[in-house]
């Protein structure tokens, strides 16, 4: 009887110690939301971008086919960013699209003529571990659908923007190239295409159905890039981690042909660029 007594007592004894500890984590201070900057890190092949005028003939590059072209001007959309983490945590950076500046959020408007635009911050994460990221280059239909929009999206503030049916330009390049085809062109009201230059704009968010005996000139150009990050990110209040990823044009303009293909403005005619972007964007490195 003694015996059990005792054992009963060690026993609660025991399961006390076990409680006192499951208290002590409970009691831990949660810890806060942190940060994270994504620095889009702009190439061509292994050589950063030096903008050139356009009309300038000075040319940087040279590609496979004996082809010399430069770059004037560069601009992408980045929208609906996703981190995740190996242990199901999971970041969703908020989407929002309204007439107020101030308030449209989860777009960016990467663009060369703007300092600093290549470096996203985003804040309110849940601290923890995250290995992938996810985001989307284009402004989808929850972009383009609610109307009038601010911001990056406002076109009077700069937006690349066709129209309703083409959308934004989720992606675009610019400049000059030794064998281009485009002749000089004045559109009138101060606006010109100077002879020798090219454009490549790739934009679409639907597809429409073509009238009967058309070409679909209106597609969905809009894509998701997937990247693994090589080292685990741990995010939490106090730290300030960043990724960068490269974006090479040299993946973009692979193969073309600068004496026909120099003026691409129809989402129709961007979709073979359109394809080429998963290979554009690409993860480098991450510093914790």
């Amino acid at each position: 009887m003694k015996s059990t007594i005792k054992f009963l007592f060690a026993f609660l004894a025991i399961a006390s110690l076990g409680l006192t500890a499951c208290n002590k984590d409970d009691d831990a201070p949660a810890k806060d939301p942190g940060t994270l900057s994504i620095l889009f890190d702009n190439k061509l092949g292994d050589k950063g971008i030096s903008l050139k005028d356009f009309g300038d003939k000075t040319f940087d590059y040279t590609d496979a086919n004996g082809q010399a072209f430069n770059i004037s001007l560069f601009a992408y959309y980045i929208s609906a960013i996703e981190l995740e983490g190996p242990g199901g945590v999971k970041h969703i950076d908020p989407l929002k699209v309204t007439a107020n500046a101030s308030e449209v959020t989860g777009y960016y408007h990467v663009i060369s003529t703007t300092p600093g635009s290549n470096v996203i911050n985003l804040s309110g994460i849940e601290p923890g571990t995250y290995n992938k990221i996810r985001f989307t280059v284009g402004v989808d239909e929850s972009g383009v659908q609610e109307g009038a929009a601010g911001g990056v999206l406002d076109p009077a503030n700069g937006a690349w923007f066709w129209n309703w049916n083409a959308g934004y330009i989720g992606f675009g390049v610019e400049g000059n190239a030794s064998n281009s085809g485009q002749e000089y062109v004045d559109w009138g009201n101060g606006f010109e295409t100077l002879e020798g230059t090219y454009a490549i704009h790739v934009g679409g968010w639907k597809d429409v159905e073509p009238q009967p005996g058309e070409d679909p000139k209106f597609v969905n150009n809009i894509k998701v890039i997937e990247l693994d990050f090589d080292s685990s990110i741990k995010i939490e209040d106090g730290l300030s981690p960043q990724a960068h990823i490269n974006v090479n044009f040299e993946e973009l303009l692979k193969g073309i042909d600068f004496s026909a293909t120099y003026a691409v403005h129809r989402p129709d005619l961007g979709k073979p660029f359109a394809e080429k972007l998963v290979e554009v964007f690409e993860f480098d490195h991450v510093h914790q």
